[in-house]
């Protein structure tokens, strides 16, 4: 029988992190650090792997044996979100194309998006480049003249950004960031600032020829982007994007109750405030999943909520 759970997140040492607001504010409780980043929903068996503790199975098990949750055309778990909270630059890297991640480490590519949950007055972003073709890229790279290739853009609480493949991006220090992605795992960095890893005294791999082959010629050039809120049987929803075959991502933010209908699976992920949905509490941090096509949701509480969620890119039979 169909039913909501709650999704624990799992949790990875990152060099980059360190800060308290996770711990503090989002309630998460590990002894992993330093802590700068939080799957609260990834299903990679055997790497990182969400635990269902009312079912004492993992997400990705839960997955193939209740199909009839999810309704996929997908192998495995189609989507995946986390919340970084970064105390130092994360390093500058691209994600590829599902061609080149299969040959590389047998994945998926990762188009993810974020949504900026907070920022410091000078928060920001590497986003893109300014190399007008490979030339001039691996010209700026290899004389590390970062001032010329790389493209910043000043960061802003609640704006969107799409960051589709081949995508030159890292996130900036002290921005809090809600992302959604394809349930994948393959970076190819850049540049890590010539940074020592305290774990193994030596620099991170950098995959500098990868990076060359797969990054955008030109840039895109994408932007920030603001979307407009419509107010729904009492939920504030913002509808950032709604991709066959990608992903699903809205924000709820209900002041005292409202209802909202989504007729497909969803993970909802608390960033702020208290309450729950269809009874089953939830607060800041935590992450539920209501099954496929269970019908209206009734929230109750003053919270703000992201639902992560799929549709088939081909016709249900």
């Amino acid at each position: 029988m169909k039913k909501i759970v709650k999704v624990n997140p799992y949790y990875e040492p990152r060099m980059w992190g360190g800060g308290k607001r996770l711990i503090e504010e989002f309630h998460y409780e590990t002894d992993v650090t330093p802590l700068g980043e939080v799957y609260n929903v990834v299903a990679l068996p055997g790497h990182a792997d969400c635990e269902i503790p009312e079912m004492n199975i993992t997400l990705s098990q839960l997955y193939q044996e209740k199909p009839d949750w999810f309704c996929c055309e997908t192998e495995e778990l189609p989507v995946r979100v986390n919340i970084l909270d970064p105390e130092a630059d994360l390093s500058i890297q691209i994600h590829p194309d599902d061609e080149f991640a299969k040959f590389y480490n047998g994945g998926r590519g990762k188009p993810e998006a974020w949504v900026i949950l907070d920022t410091p007055d000078d928060g920001k972003i590497e986003f893109g480049h300014y190399a007008k073709n490979r030339e001039e890229f691996v010209s700026w790279t290899e004389n590390k003249e970062w001032d010329k290739l790389l493209r910043y853009l000043k960061t802003k609480k609640n704006a969107f950004i799409d960051i589709p493949a081949g995508t030159l991006h890292a996130i900036g220090k002290g921005v809090l960031t809600y992302n959604i992605s394809r349930n994948a795992d393959c970076t190819l960095r850049l540049y890590d600032y010539d940074r020592l890893d305290p774990t193994t005294g030596k620099k991170r791999d950098i995959q500098p020829e990868e990076v060359y082959d797969n990054v955008n010629l030109p840039d895109k050039l994408i932007e920030f982007q603001q979307f407009p809120a419509s107010n729904e049987f009492g939920c504030k929803v913002t509808r950032y994007w709604d991709e066959p075959g990608l992903y699903t991502m809205f924000r709820l933010q209900v002041e005292e109750k409202g209802k909202f209908l989504h007729d497909r699976f969803a993970f909802y992920t608390c960033v702020k405030g208290k309450g729950s949905i269809n009874e089953v509490p939830i607060r800041q941090g935590e992450t539920v999943l209501v099954p496929d096509h269970m019908g209206w949701i009734e929230l109750k509480g003053n919270m703000d909520l992201f639902l992560a969620s799929y549709r088939n890119e081909r016709e249900e039979n």
